[in-house]
């Protein structure tokens, strides 16, 4: 498993993001970002950090279907994961987002709100693979720590990447201990699971050394 940060793909940030301690790392993204393509393809290829996975901007696939495209186009020049969520869209869209035809290995990002039944039925029993946020799912489940461990074990080898941070009903991306998650039981149950893939530490840049050094407390 690797435990990576989380920045946006500028040469600033990215090097924010390796003074913190981060040697790989997965980019937030905008529009802009994929106006400008040539310039943040040349600002990440240029930074000393290893881009590991890529957060599509949070667009809609009815008008602006072009933005998954660059982003798929960016992955597969820097031989990244594509996880694909918006605010915009909802699991009902999956089936237009596989008319895309995305060439990098992509996953779909559980909601916030979203019940266990309905990914399971939407994402992980048509055999796609799932980003699973674990604050998402805290919004969606009371037995959210049982659920997250019932998907691991059911549903590991469709799960490469994690998103961990804290939350509460209504603001995810919390640091740790800000929220009212069980850090410490959510964390174990990740390293428990065996994944063979990505921790994303979903939170602010400057809370993100933290945030590691408690799951690796956690974990220890």
């Amino acid at each position: 498993m690797e435990v990576v940060g989380k920045c946006p793909p500028e040469s600033a940030e990215l090097e924010a993001a390796e003074e913190r301690g981060f040697d790989k790392v997965e980019l937030y993204t905008t529009r802009e970002h994929f106006d400008n393509l040539e310039k943040t393809l040349e600002d990440v290829k240029e930074a000393d950090v290893e881009v590991v996975s890529v957060h599509t901007p949070h667009v809609h696939i009815d008008n602006d279907k072009a933005y998954f495209w660059m982003a798929d186009y960016l992955c597969r020049e820097i031989d990244a994961y594509l996880v694909f969520h918006s605010q915009y869209m909802h699991h009902a869209h999956i089936p237009q987002l596989e008319e895309l035809k995305i060439k990098s290995d992509y996953g779909y990002e559980n909601n916030p709100g979203a019940s266990k039944e309905h990914i399971t039925a939407n994402i992980l029993e048509k055999d796609y693979q799932m980003v699973l946020d674990t604050a998402h799912f805290f919004m969606a489940e009371e037995n959210y720590l049982e659920e997250i461990e019932g998907l691991l074990d059911s549903y590991g080898d469709q799960i490469d990447l994690i998103h961990l941070c804290d939350s509460t009903m209504t603001d995810d991306g919390l640091a740790f201990g800000e929220g009212e998650m069980d850090m410490e039981a959510v964390s174990r149950i990740i390293d428990e699971s065996g994944l063979d893939g990505i921790l994303v530490l979903e939170v602010m840049p400057e809370d993100q050394r933290d945030a590691r050094e408690k799951f690796e407390e956690y974990t220890a």
